[in-house]
């Protein structure tokens, strides 16, 4: 009798460490193989932003009174990024330059991203990305250039006038999970 307690003592460690190192080697196999965190540029850099970002009606201090038509593209840059990215969406209904606008619709040029959805207060915007599914599956955060001796066609004083805020060079930190 002692010896079977023993032998099945014996054998409970046994198993106990056979599971052990298998439940260690899938855990590190998934970390291995898992993706990696890619962080991209989009529309050049703070210091000399090349994407464009338009909207169509501009953007007043009133709130809209419908959807604003949203057109951001610039080149995608980085280790694993190239191409251009485009976004062509929209501003929510309600969307002013006094208060943040949403910002949602089609994303193209990024392999594994269809959309984008977001909102943004000032010159900074974040956003998420999505996959087919609605997954997020990465981010962005734009910074719109808005003053108006540093940014030809791009001045936040338009949304005092009835065309409003139409246009400014943007550049973005992109991360894809």
């Amino acid at each position: 009798m002692k010896m079977r307690r023993h032998t099945k003592a014996a054998a409970l460690v046994a198993a106990s460490a056979v599971l052990a190192t298998a439940l260690g080697s899938l855990g590190s196999a998934s970390a291995q193989s898992g993706p990696a965190t890619r962080l991209c540029t989009w529309g050049g850099t703070p210091a000399n932003p090349t994407g464009i970002v338009t909207f169509e009606p501009g953007i007043t201090d009133t709130p809209s009174a419908g959807p604003i038509a949203v057109y951001a593209s610039g080149r995608l840059e980085g280790e694993g990024c190239k191409g251009t990215m485009i976004f062509d969406g929209i501003a929510r209904s309600g969307a002013s330059c006094e208060s943040p606008p949403i910002f949602e619709g089609p994303v193209y040029g990024v392999p594994g991203v269809t959309r984008l959805f977001g909102s943004g207060w000032g010159p900074q915007v974040q956003e998420f990305l999505y996959d087919r599914q609605g997954n997020v599956v990465g981010a962005d955060q734009p910074t719109l250039k808005v003053e108006g001796n540093s940014a030809p066609n791009s001045n936040s004083l338009d949304c005092n006038t009835p065309q409003g805020f139409r246009r400014a060079p943007f550049s973005s930190t992109v991360e894809l999970y």
